[in-house]
């Protein structure tokens, strides 16, 4: 086995702690180097039972164990902030992708949706420390002084994946009729 990087503790914290390391983040480089990336395959799936998931943007831990709350009420939050863009006539997935929003309109619109009663068994019923911990974790990035706007890191697209997935996932489900035995 290869010595670690210099930045190991720096890396295993950081993925341990849910962050997404983006691309352009020394630690992204350090984890794709030559060698590195079976290294940390094997160091994870071996210590923690974890799978390292590197894409060209951003790597990630991921584990089938997981019950975390945190990304159930990030994807309501996303599919909820889509849901507001798409009925103001927005192309939701290029606004995400492409634009920032300024913090106190995105409340004001989640709290005026016909849907907000579902914010209430959410940790988005606290919207600023919500906020707060996806910018930790490198979802989000808060833009210009104040914390008064924040935009989408490329993180989020595998929030849009996991949509993806779960809606063809039902799809199947309604199209495949079930015989009764």
């Amino acid at each position: 086995m290869l010595p670690f990087p210099d930045t190991h503790r720096e890396i295993t914290q950081q993925l341990l702690n849910g962050r997404f390391i983006l691309q352009g983040d020394k630690l992204f480089d350090t984890i794709k180097e030559n060698g590195n990336k079976e290294m940390y395959y094997d160091f994870f799936k071996r210590s923690f039972d974890y799978e390292l998931v590197i894409t060209t943007e951003y790597i990630y831990l991921k584990s089938n164990n997981s019950k975390e709350t945190n990304t159930r009420d990030f994807t309501i939050f996303l599919a909820l902030l889509c849901r507001e863009l798409y009925k103001d006539g927005k192309d939701f997935k290029r606004e995400i992708e492409t634009e920032s929003f300024v913090i106190e309109e995105i409340q004001n619109s989640l709290n005026d949706s016909s849907k907000k009663e579902i914010i209430e068994y959410t940790d988005i019923k606290n919207f600023i420390d919500f906020l707060n911990a996806w910018q930790r974790r490198n979802v989000i990035e808060f833009v210009g002084t104040g914390k008064t706007k924040f935009r989408f890191t490329k993180a989020v697209h595998l929030f849009f994946d996991y949509a993806t997935t779960l809606a063809n996932e039902k799809l199947k489900e309604v199209q495949t009729p079930t015989t009764e035995q």
